[in-house]
């Protein structure tokens, strides 16, 4: 079994309060608060996890939150070594109220350092050093290390051999591609957000997958929410479905797909497995109340019913 780093440069605690019937500009009393640690390579490593893989995540945490949100990893049994800085973690708060639709969503933004990312990049060059097979690295950046953080980390994965999938958006998904990682993960709107096209059918996205492809990217799969996934390299195209599920929350099924792939690529599965496996652990996902969660009954259940086909 390979050895899997998950990277989360941008991580948060997630704070969910469950209310009842919200009033703007009064007191709301919660009826239910839960605390994660949060952040999309968390949420791979979670799942990698309860998968039985090897994965170690790292990143850049800092502060009082810091210490509560790597507490709150041990606590979910994730391996953790995290470049500790002076700079406060951020929180994001997801209020849930049953008579409203959607999340009302608070988002902090937090703030990193050059001299951080510096010591970051030599805290992971030795943890590439000392066995790493895949690297997944997952989310936005801080403010202050640059938009081509990913960059760099891609690089020194390359010039050791190692498979790096990028899941991020906007411009650090674009100065990333440079790189040439192995994946990469958009969904539709962020592959229409970084190309400036509307896309509408299946064909367009793969003629724009295989654009990026001939630039050096191994692998582009693109999630399509309800409609399944694609994924496309320069020998084949595959289209993956799943059943109809009774939906609880789909936050963090993007990220329990890579996690999927990369358990999946980690114990020598082929890529078309890897994939399956993929879109399995993020229906299952959706199914559950937690993010970036799996439950091994319910996957062992809905792994079957994903149809695969080559396009």
């Amino acid at each position: 079994m390979g050895n899997i780093l998950t990277v989360t440069l941008n991580p948060a605690i997630d704070v969910r309060y469950n209310v009842e019937n919200m009033r703007l500009g009064e007191v709301n009393r919660t009826k239910y608060i839960e605390k994660n640690a949060g952040g999309k390579g968390i949420n791979v490593s979670r799942v990698i996890t309860q998968l039985g893989g090897n994965v170690l995540a790292t990143g850049i945490v800092g502060g009082f939150t810091g210490k509560l949100f790597l507490s709150k990893l041990n606590l979910d049994n994730i391996k953790n070594d995290f470049l500790e800085t002076n700079y406060e973690t951020r929180t994001c708060i997801a209020v849930i109220d049953n008579n409203i639709k959607g999340v009302t969503e608070f988002l902090e933004s937090a703030e990193g350092t050059p001299e951080d990312y510096q010591k970051f990049i030599e805290k992971y060059t030795s943890l590439l050093d000392n066995g790493v097979d895949i690297v997944c690295g997952s989310g936005s950046l801080l403010k202050g290390i640059g938009k081509d953080a990913y960059n760099i980390l891609i690089a020194e994965a390359n010039k050791r051999g190692i498979k790096f999938i990028l899941d991020t958006s906007g411009e650090s998904l674009v100065k990333g591609i440079e790189e040439k990682p192995f994946l990469i993960k958009p969904n539709q709107e962020e592959l229409e957000d970084i190309t400036g096209k509307k896309f509408n059918n299946v064909n367009e996205l793969v003629d724009t997958a295989k654009e990026i492809i001939n630039s050096g990217v191994e692998n582009v799969m693109i999630t399509l929410g309800g409609d399944g996934a694609l994924l496309i390299n320069k020998d084949v195209v595959y289209k993956a479905t799943f059943p109809p599920v009774k939906i609880k929350n789909t936050v963090g099924s993007g990220d329990s797909t890579i996690a999927g792939i990369a358990y999946g690529l980690s114990v020598n599965k082929s890529l078309e497995d890897s994939f399956r496996l993929g879109i399995a652990c993020g229906t299952t996902n959706a199914m559950m109340d937690k993010t970036g969660s799996i439950d091994q009954k319910v996957l062992e259940e809905i792994l079957p019913k994903i149809k695969i086909e080559k396009l």
